[in-house]
């Protein structure tokens, strides 16, 4: 067990490991399940736009064991379907999630007590285009309930877990399970960027290098990144040093939107406080990774991805896509200068080769791989 804001902060550095490997997620969740004196941990994600769910546990289950957790059991937990209804960041442990009646849900509990782990704590660290996530720490039954211990860990670590997941999303633009970053991802579209303790910019992305010119409120002068407006400067300077200050573990930056009349939506900037000792890549030690999201920049998709994995022409591509970002089918053929009708028949085409049979599936197996 561990009462201290200190030893909570180890646990961050962990998981914030994640980021840049999510192979990592293991040993974090090893280290966190040693400290609260649990069985094991679990990250559960789950995709309610498929009914997917995969689950990450430190706890070695047997293959039909996960099999029937991800196909069904997953789908029937109590301690789920409650949890969907949480707000994102929120903590809960049995006394919320269980009720006197599930304990009478015999396909459920058959399944958990085939397990080691009977009691729960967790917390909702995803709610983002229908997909879900979940981090819980599992204690045997003879070891009881969650404590208020456990709850002020939970409620320390949270906040980086939900920033870390967010962040990571950006990197993988937006998959379930994000990749490894690399060092040749530093060549890629992803806005990302690594600082030092002294917020200088270490190593940045193309793609991070296009958003700072491709937007009007980040600059970057003497390897710093700065407002570039009056009004953002106090918003942008609090938010670096919550992001590379002492307490940078313990009261996270939250995510900073800046924003004009001329650009409403604005920019989101978030930030993972990074262990100093991580070093990725081996050249430089970084103490936070940065990444931004243009609210503004219009979704879109990518012609030649829908191309090479759906095996769609290129007309059929260009209408999935127009399609996918929006567009109603009368847009996407004035757009593409054909007719209404031939575009439904591109939609015909594009709803048989993607297995589907509404323009909402459509949309959602496309957001899934662009």
């Amino acid at each position: 067990m561990i009462h201290c804001e200190e030893g909570v902060a180890r646990i961050i550095q962990s998981f914030a490991q994640t980021i840049v490997d999510p192979h990592h997620w293991r040993s974090a969740m090893e280290l966190l399940s040693d400290r609260v004196g649990a069985v094991g941990c679990a990250l559960e994600l789950t995709d309610l736009n498929s009914g997917a769910a995969v689950m990450e546990n430190t706890v070695q289950l047997d293959a039909d064991q996960l099999g029937q957790y991800q196909d069904r059991i997953f789908h029937v937990n109590p301690r789920i379907i409650r949890a969907l209804s949480m707000n994102l960041g929120q903590v809960a442990d049995d006394r919320v999630l269980m009720s006197q009646r599930d304990y009478e849900n015999s396909e459920f509990l058959d399944w958990l007590e085939g397990t080691p782990y009977y009691y729960i704590i967790g917390s909702k660290i995803l709610n983002d285009n229908g997909h879900v996530g979940f981090l819980t720490a599992n204690f045997a039954k003879n070891r009881g309930k969650a404590t208020q211990d456990d709850h002020k860990i939970f409620s320390l670590l949270t906040p980086h877990l939900v920033n870390i997941l967010a962040a990571s999303r950006v990197l993988s633009a937006n998959q379930l399970c994000n990749d490894t970053l690399t060092l040749s991802a530093m060549d890629a579209e992803r806005p990302f960027a690594f600082l030092d303790r002294a917020g200088r910019l270490i190593e940045c992305s193309q793609g991070f290098v296009q958003a700072l010119r491709s937007q009007r409120f980040l600059d970057v002068r003497n390897s710093s990144l700065v407002a570039r407006h009056g009004q953002h400067r106090a918003a942008l300077d609090g938010f670096l040093n919550a992001a590379l200050g002492p307490k940078r573990y313990i009261e996270p930056p939250l995510p900073l939107r800046l924003s004009k009349p001329d650009a409403p939506r604005g920019l989101v900037i978030r930030a993972v406080p990074l262990a100093p000792q991580n070093d990725p890549f081996d050249i430089f030690r970084p103490a936070a990774l940065i990444t931004l999201t243009d609210l503004d920049e219009p979704y879109q998709v990518k012609r030649r991805d829908l191309v090479a994995i759906f095996d769609l022409t290129v007309r059929e591509a260009d209408v999935a896509a127009l399609i996918a970002e929006g567009h109603s089918p009368q847009q996407a053929a004035a757009h593409l200068r054909i007719g209404l009708d031939t575009v439904r028949q591109h939609l015909k085409a594009i709803y048989s080769k993607l297995n589907v049979s509404r323009q909402a599936d459509l949309v959602s197996m496309i957001a899934k791989v662009s």
